[in-house]
């Protein structure tokens, strides 16, 4: 007899935590480590003044190489790993807990399967991804400026730690949450509607 989706899905509770966590973080440091090269030069052509000589990716990752090697297109990374590998955990845990939660809220419901996936991975997925914005926000701002440093009239930096202390004796705390609402408006919405968009297509190719 065929089995429901509900009976073959793999919920919180009976999920593999400690292989849920090592392969998600290894995914995503494999991932980060392919393309972070182009968010570096992605965000000094984005800050670049008229003045700069560099106007196009090529050259951009063409004076890093030349002036700091492969290296160069690394700046920042360590403080990305540090940071978000953590930022990725709480993710998934503030994901899969809020649907596991959602899902029992909406059982007294009686709403067609379809519907409930629908609902429960949308309010999962906005809410993991506000959660996660508390430390993806911060860690974003200190590698930006990492990333621009001494570029184009850029402040320099000894690292991660340099940045924090200097953007907090400036700014405060509030300093590294500079842009907090507008990724919060960005990603949370786009998050519910990617995950609740999964979960509905997971049970309707189910069927």
């Amino acid at each position: 007899m065929a089995q429901s989706f509900g009976q073959t899905e793999i919920n919180w509770d009976k999920l593999d935590k400690t292989k849920f966590y090592v392969i998600g973080a290894g995914l995503f440091t494999g991932v980060t480590v392919a393309l972070y090269p182009v968010s570096v030069v992605k965000t000094r052509l984005q800050v670049a003044t008229r003045n700069t000589v560099e106007r196009s990716a090529f050259s951009v990752a063409k004076g890093l190489i030349k002036t700091n090697g492969i290296p160069g297109l690394y700046r920042g990374f360590g403080t990305v790993i540090t940071g978000a590998i953590p930022a990725r955990i709480i993710f998934l845990t503030a994901l899969e807990t809020t649907k596991s939660a959602s899902f029992r809220m909406l059982e007294p419901l009686k709403l067609s399967e379809t519907t409930q996936a629908a609902i429960a991975n949308g309010i999962a997925g906005m809410t993991s991804s506000l959660v996660a914005q508390s430390v993806f926000v911060p860690m974003d701002v200190v590698c930006q400026k990492l990333m621009v440093q001494g570029y184009a009239g850029h402040s320099q930096y000894s690292g991660g730690l340099d940045v924090v202390r200097k953007v907090l004796k400036t700014d405060g705390i509030r300093g590294l949450y500079r842009g907090f609402g507008l990724s919060a408006i960005t990603y949370s919405p786009s998050s519910a509607v990617w995950w609740a968009s999964y979960g509905t297509s997971q049970r309707l190719m189910w069927k």
